[in-house]
């Protein structure tokens, strides 16, 4: 009950700020909501008037939390995320409140204590959101799926732990103040197990963060080292047909003047061929964009799929080698896997010729272009789709990656291949 007219007033006001303060942490959490945001704000008040209409409007407030679950799914899907994140906040509240209230069965009651109860229990709850929000927005649930079961499964283990526990206590002869501080410390306990959960969390995050990055320089370095070995190869074979050179046009000069066509036909073939065993390095100048590059276009040449780039890159593109392998690596991935699965590596219907010398040899087209800070990648490979399949994990990554820089990513088919476009802005370093 409301001893005050205007303690209606300031329940309210309690449930908005704690709606307010959920909403705040859940975009730090698991993203800005984009689609119906207007909508979902309505539909926040709407669960706060519910819980001010209903019997017991007091009691009510306090299930402010549960109530807001149904505002989740206008967040950003992230399901393990949000199941990790609000069972942990479920359990530290009611910690929290079961704790408070421990301390209030010990304390002698007053007039006014329901009103002031509720206003310290709406204390708590804020401080649990602001630590929240300040120890959670940068911890990542991207762990092994084993392990993150297991940290899921302790703040359940605590919930359902304390539930036991009020059932265990009320059902002996304990006197109640010993029962009280009997509790109060046990769920303390588990307060504590909770938020060590989360010191634990971070940890692990920045453990893998380290371990990615650790993964990703090795990677680099193996790319790398394969890239400049290519090149020193290819050198070392220009070299020797320079060095060879001289003896190749006395022999043409000779046969020519012997008059011997047919024989300076075929040793021109032979020479041609020679040449044509050289193989080609991309070399821009920007290390990691060469390293990927000449990685997929080395895949494609023993796989019998023809690639002749269009490049414009500059030696300084601020492009990190992480992004450049999720953005190029998966967007050549995804093409070379899908002239791989083309459907008996017929032509598809419809498919231009000049994007298919046959399926014998099919053809990626690939350019990248650098103009005043932005960067434009197009890719094109056959494919049997009729219309754009929905992304699997590698394209829905290089979407993420886009984002990151502001850019955009458009896919469409068209005449039977499959095509990318992306634009990314970047700056020069």
């Amino acid at each position: 009950m409301y001893y005050r007219n205007q303690d209606i007033i300031l329940n309210i006001f309690l449930c908005v700020v704690d709606m307010v303060l959920l909403w705040e942490l859940r975009e730090q959490l698991y993203g800005r909501i984009r689609k119906g945001r207007q909508f979902c704000a309505l539909f926040a008040a709407f669960l706060i008037a519910i819980l001010m209409l209903l019997p017991s409007r007091f009691e009510n407030s306090m299930y402010v939390v549960p109530a807001s679950w149904l505002l989740l799914p206008f967040y950003p899907k992230n399901l393990k995320k949000k199941l990790f994140f609000e069972i942990w906040l479920f359990s530290i509240l009611f910690s929290c409140l079961m704790i408070l209230n421990d301390f209030t069965n010990m304390l002698p009651k007053f007039s006014h204590w329901v009103m002031t109860y509720l206003l310290i229990v709406h204390v708590v709850i804020w401080l649990v959101l602001f630590f929240c929000l300040r120890w959670c927005r940068n911890i990542s649930t991207d762990l092994p799926l084993s392990l993150w079961i297991i940290f899921l499964f302790i703040p359940i283990f605590s919930f359902a732990s304390s539930g036991t526990l009020i059932v265990l206590l009320n059902g002996n002869a304990v006197p109640r103040p010993m029962k009280d501080l009997c509790h109060l410390v046990i769920q303390t306990t588990f307060l504590f197990i909770d938020l060590a959960l989360l010191v634990f969390m971070r940890r692990f995050t920045v453990f893998f963060q380290r371990e990615n990055e650790r993964q990703l320089l090795k990677q680099q370095i193996c790319f790398q080292e394969k890239h400049y070995k290519d090149m020193i190869e290819s050198h070392e074979q220009i070299r020797r047909i320079r060095h060879d050179m001289k003896n190749h046009l006395n022999t043409i000069f000779l046969l020519y003047s012997k008059g011997s066509q047919e024989e300076l036909l075929d040793y021109l073939h032979s020479a041609s061929d020679l040449i044509g065993q050289t193989e080609q390095v991309i070399s821009t100048g920007n290390p990691g964009f060469d390293a990927v590059l000449n990685m997929k276009l080395n895949e494609m040449k023993e796989k019998g799929i023809d690639c002749s780039p269009a490049l414009s890159v500059p030696q300084n593109m601020a492009l990190p080698f992480s992004d450049t392998v999720t953005i190029l690596g998966n967007l050549l991935d995804n093409a070379i896997h899908a002239v791989l699965t083309t459907d008996g590596h017929t032509t598809p219907a419809g498919a231009e010729q000049s994007n298919l010398v046959n399926m014998n040899h099919p053809v990626i087209t690939l350019s990248v272009t650098w103009q005043q800070g932005n960067l434009f990648l197009h890719v094109s490979n056959p494919c049997s789709a009729e219309t754009v399949p929905q992304y699997g994990i590698g394209l829905r990554n290089v979407e993420e990656t886009v984002k990151k820089y502001s850019g955009t990513m458009q896919t469409t088919v068209e005449n039977g291949n499959y095509v990318t476009d992306i634009v990314l802005y970047l700056l020069s370093v």
